[in-house]
């Protein structure tokens, strides 16, 4: 474990004290860097008997309002009293002189696991595990969307009227700023979202990059514990976080599939499929899921238009991690896998 990360420990936690008024445990404060998660850089701070997890943008910004710090407490600390399970904010610092940056205090999860391409070791190998996982994030997912997004302050977070009209040209222009290869399968599927954009949801908070990975699981039980990673969130169609959980959910369209390792344990033999999880959404929330098939490959397709960034970075010597270098494949693949999973058989 890295002590100090050059006085950084230290100076978050006297901050703490002076300006957040949260009393650190009696202890050198350590400062470590978390693996997982690509787009904010997470650390876990430890002092003495007392642990936080802080997030900050890294070095590199792709697009400034994916990194925002001030916008992810602004829906964090809204969403705090309500029944949402997000990760629970403590403080945000806009003091550069600590970190460099802005940062996110948030509280730890004790106990807890993202859970990729294995199952915890307490965990039963069989179906009913992964069953469970999926019921627990569909209803996580309802929970969110539950949430009266007006009354807990967040009039102005989005704009939900004309959202989904602007996603495709949205997604399409950030491609476009970092694009540095020529990838026939995004034009093509840009043209399908266009033609065959289904009619509004009443809007709703949207996570903006929900799936397994961005939740946390007890590492004893199949629980669902928080929510966590919602530097995209927004207010608009809840659909398309259950979208990107149904096209990464189980066995992909494409052998091999971008971005594998992404909810990896679902493929697993007997797992439920997207179906079981689309009926029990539609169950709880009562929405319309008859278009359910664009926004499936609609978030595969967005999905592969941010990350091109980063390759974009990785190719120009910027942003060196074998996260960023498997872009090189993982891109075209998902484009590939939007444009088969428009024809492909509903499982």
């Amino acid at each position: 474990m890295i002590t100090d990360l050059d006085g950084q420990a230290s100076r978050i936690v006297t901050w703490l004290g002076d300006q957040a008024q949260v009393a650190a445990g009696a202890g050198p404060a350590q400062l470590h860097q978390l693996t997982g998660g690509n787009s904010n850089v997470t650390y876990l701070l430890t002092a003495g008997d007392r642990q936080w997890i802080i997030r900050r943008p890294p070095q590199h910004r792709l697009d400034r309002s994916a990194h925002s710090m001030a916008r992810e407490w602004t829906l964090l600390d809204a969403l705090a009293p309500t029944a949402v399970p997000a990760v629970r904010p403590v403080a945000y610092g806009q003091d550069l002189g600590v970190l460099g940056a802005e940062f996110l205090v948030l509280e730890y999860v004790p106990e807890s696991v993202s859970i990729t391409d294995a199952l915890p070791l307490a965990y039963d190998a069989v179906p009913e595990t992964i069953a469970a996982i999926g019921s627990a994030l569909v209803d996580a997912l309802v929970r969110v969307q539950e949430a009266d997004w007006q009354a807990a302050g967040l009039a102005e977070f989005g704009r939900p009227a004309g959202f989904l009209s602007r996603q495709v040209p949205r997604w399409e222009a950030q491609y476009r700023r970092h694009q540095n290869r020529d990838i026939a399968s995004f034009d093509r599927v840009a043209r399908w979202l266009r033609d065959h954009q289904p009619g509004p949801q009443p809007a709703a908070v949207v996570h903006g990059d929900f799936h397994l990975d961005n939740c946390l699981f007890s590492v004893h039980r199949p629980e669902l514990l928080a929510v966590v990673d919602w530097e995209m969130a927004t207010i608009g169609d809840p659909l398309l976080d259950l979208g990107l959980l149904l096209a990464l959910w189980g066995p992909r369209v494409c052998d091999p599939p971008g971005m594998p390792a992404i909810q990896a344990v679902t493929r697993a033999p007997a797992a439920p499929s997207r179906r079981d999880l689309a009926e029990r959404y539609a169950q709880l929330s009562g929405r319309d899921l008859s278009g359910i098939r664009w926004y499936q490959v609609f978030a595969l397709w967005k999905l592969a238009a941010i990350v091109e960034a980063a390759y974009a970075q990785f190719a120009r010597g910027e942003l060196r991690t074998d996260y960023a270098a498997a872009l090189e494949q993982d891109v075209p693949l998902l484009f590939d896998e939007a444009e088969a999973l428009i024809t492909a058989p509903d499982r």
